[in-house]
């Protein structure tokens, strides 16, 4: 049945311009890429979420290095809570701050964190609001390393039976929000990554589950005509983000994943907020930084 409140003209026009974009960049075009001055002056992530620069830097030096290892899944957990490639490639050579051999301990990750914060380096990206220590003045990297990652270490037997039979995206989802520091959004944002390993590349609703955050459902309720705060469900919200799926594609040509719905309404919320001028997007578009 047609969806008659659906106004997808904002969100398509956003999808068609973003990938041009992409295209233009990456083929080596002199800018400006595009005519629109939002898309042009903010900036936003690819219609694509394996197209992101950090989504590319997860691929290429956790998701397919260590395809195969055991701890994969918290690996990759570490690459969203801390998204920056410098402080994870020094995680990575620190001794016992990997989760790659038996020596890993969460205490000495967080010793590296803060050797490398001595040193005046940047430590975690701006992109997400990551969970931070209740107490003011606490240890930041303690609480990421030996609270939230450690807490995970803690759980590894469980996570290893989990993995081990067949898990579905959201029963991922729904163990990961159970540990501390992983809220839905976040606890999505692993479960992505997981999704285009083995881990879960074969679960069965990777056609038809995505987790609905904050953005992506004013995006929804912004394409549905209905105030942009109005209490959407995550149940409704899956349903229109089905039926959305099977429209972007057909309507734009550019073929994505159904995990890339969230993002491409996350994006079109940003976008209109601009466009009604209802505010702005944190980052302005500056060449050579983002994708």
């Amino acid at each position: 049945m047609a969806d008659d409140t659906l106004q997808p003209a904002p969100m398509l026009h956003w999808i068609r311009e973003r990938e041009r974009i992409r295209v233009r960049k990456e083929r080596g075009d002199a800018p400006p890429w595009t005519d629109d001055p939002i898309l042009s002056g903010y900036r936003f992530c690819c219609v694509r979420r394996e197209d992101d620069r950090g989504t590319i830097w997860i691929r290429r030096n956790i998701r397919e290095p260590y395809a195969d290892h055991p701890m994969l899944w918290l690996m990759l957990c570490i690459g969203r809570q801390i998204n920056w490639p410098n402080t994870l490639n020094w995680l990575m050579t620190a001794w016992g701050a990997w989760p790659d051999s038996d020596g890993f301990e969460p205490r000495l990750m967080t010793a590296a964190m803060n050797v490398r914060k001595s040193l005046g380096e940047k430590l975690y990206t701006g992109a997400y609001v990551i969970s931070a220590p209740s107490t003011k003045g606490a240890d930041k990297q303690a609480y990421i390393c030996e609270q939230v990652i450690g807490e995970q270490w803690n759980r590894r037997d469980g996570f290893a039976r989990h993995f081990a039979g067949q898990p579905s995206l959201r029963t991922t989802h729904e163990r990961l929000t159970r540990v501390k520091g992983w809220g839905p959004f976040m606890a999505y944002q692993a479960v992505v990554d997981m999704r285009f390993t083995k881990l879960l590349s074969g679960a069965e609703d990777v056609s038809i589950w995505a987790a609905a955050g904050p953005g992506t459902l004013r995006g929804l309720n912004r394409i549905h005509g209905r105030a942009v705060d109005y209490a959407l469900s995550q149940g409704q919200a899956l349903s229109e983000m089905r039926a959305i799926y099977r429209i972007v594609q057909q309507e734009t040509g550019v073929h994505m994943d159904f995990s890339d719905v969230p993002n491409i309404l996350c994006e079109t919320d940003k976008y209109l907020r601009v466009k009604n001028g209802e505010g702005k997007p944190r980052a302005l578009y500056v060449p050579g930084r983002g994708s």
